[in-house]
């Protein structure tokens, strides 16, 4: 493949050294995907296979991979959706099934807004299954950052981001202050892309809404503000701006007064050439953790192409540099887990899960709502709670100059057996703890709050 149309992108400036060297080889997976359509005897996938009847007894006279009897006890799916190797991109059922799932997360109406609903459809590529979406963060940073290189974030972000970033890919995090009077820091983003665009071609931005570890999310004016101080700087800079839209916590928004979708759909409605990725997954969405299925879905811009062709060849170079990345990481993802979602969307519809999740979405609510009010009953100088509107967490700030996030907790679980994440980064001016109230029963809200207020008093 000669990646000849996304070259023509301002995508492929933005690409990393391995990005643009990155792409997916005819190889087994090419040859096999042959062999099942042509070939009459085939020899070139490396699963071993046979008549079930020659080695269960009781088998049928299908051709499958060979297993291990006990393994249907366990599971009603087939032996060809359990053992068989995945397509390196995902089940071709499972990535239709989700870019529907993605086009009616946008809550586009077709009767209103057919226009934005067509862009949708056909300027984004189709999602690429990942190994969760962790791993669609270190494809998606491996595709854009070489070493050195620079990534905007705010400062109080899920901590596995510097890991991946900086430790594994060994890139740079720039950090801004996140919240300025309880509002997104539209001005602190703004000087971080004019910092990062002095020394960088390109500017990677990776955020996440409802924010892990505070639970914040936008209001519709705040996301207004950001959209347009995007556009016109990109604009100014003339420069690629890839924002990576981390949308691990995407459907658990409790409050009416704040955006009720991903930023992806906004930031997909820039002409400019503000590039969004979205990474979601079944992990929060459905509620399957140990899953490990995520998807990695490219919004792409209509005015680098001139015509159909050319926008499907980019939908497939990038497809093709994605599952580079895939093979040469994992080789593919869990079969498994993508058949039994395809099983969930088939038999439950997209209706009935979203229905079915409600219950959850509703348990959840009512503990923000319990916690959020337990907390400002704490008369303490001392604390604050970020701004929080969604999601598992919300974050409750300490002064540093009284009491250390890190002691503070150990204080917490040792005295009063309270398990709670502290999060100190001096140099980014975040200490406090995290609180999952995901994981706190709406009766133990009370003696959990009371129980920091004890500690509080300690110090």
């Amino acid at each position: 493949m000669q990646f000849e149309v996304i070259k023509k992108t301002p995508l492929y400036s933005a690409l990393s050294e391995q990005g643009k060297r990155i792409y997916l080889p005819q190889g087994i997976f090419y040859w096999s995907g042959r062999g099942k359509k042509e070939a009459e005897i085939n020899s070139t996938l490396g699963s071993a296979f046979g008549y079930e009847n020659s080695f269960i007894e009781g088998g049928t006279s299908e051709w499958v991979p060979f297993y291990l009897e006990d393994i249907k006890a366990y599971s009603t799916l087939s032996v060809n959706e359990v053992v068989s190797y995945s397509k390196v991109s995902g089940l071709e059922d499972l990535i239709s099934i989700w870019k529907k799932w993605l086009i009616k997360k946008s809550l586009l109406d077709i009767e209103s807004e057919p226009s934005k609903l067509s862009k949708l459809e056909n300027y984004i590529t189709n999602p690429v299954v990942t190994a969760g979406l962790t791993n669609g963060i270190f494809l998606s940073c491996s595709l854009f950052l070489n070493p050195g290189e620079i990534v905007i974030s705010p400062n109080k972000r899920w901590g596995n981001y510097d890991n991946i970033i900086e430790n594994l890919i060994g890139a740079k995090i720039k950090s801004f202050e996140f919240f300025v009077e309880d509002q997104i820091n539209i001005e602190g983003l703004k000087n971080a892309i004019h910092e990062v665009s002095e020394v960088q071609e390109k500017v990677i931005l990776i955020l996440g809404f409802p924010n892990n570890p505070t639970g914040y999310i936008p209001k519709e004016e705040e996301l207004e503000a950001m959209i347009q101080m995007l556009r016109q700087t990109q604009r100014e800079l003339i420069k690629p701006i890839v924002v990576l839209v981390d949308d691990a916590y995407e459907p658990y928004v409790y409050s009416t007064s704040v955006i009720k979708r991903s930023i992806f759909y906004a930031l997909h409605d820039i002409e400019e050439d503000v590039i969004p990725i979205k990474l979601d997954g079944i992990t929060k969405e459905l509620l399957l953790y140990g899953g490990r299925i995520g998807f990695i879905t490219v919004g792409l811009k209509p005015g680098w192409v001139s015509n159909e062709e050319e926008l499907n060849t980019l939908k497939k170079e990038l497809d093709n540099k994605l599952s580079g990345l895939i093979r040469t990481t994992i080789s593919n993802s869990n079969h498994f887990y993508q058949a039994l979602v395809i099983k969930l969307f088939n038999n439950l519809g997209m209706d009935g899960i979203i229905q079915k999740r409600e219950k959850i979405r509703n348990i959840l609510k009512n503990r923000y709502e319990k916690i959020n009010s337990e907390l400002r009953k704490i008369d303490n100088s001392i604390i604050s709670v970020d701004p929080n509107a969604g999601g598992f967490f919300l974050f409750l700030n300490i002064n540093p100059e009284r009491i250390s996030a890190k002691n503070f907790a150990d204080h917490l679980l040792r005295k009063y057996k309270v398990g709670v994440i502290p999060i100190e980064k001096h140099e980014d001016n975040i200490n406090g703890i995290r609180i999952a109230y995901c994981s706190i029963d709406i009766n133990e809200i009370d003696e959990f709050v009371n129980r920091i207020k004890l500690a509080l008093e300690d110090f």
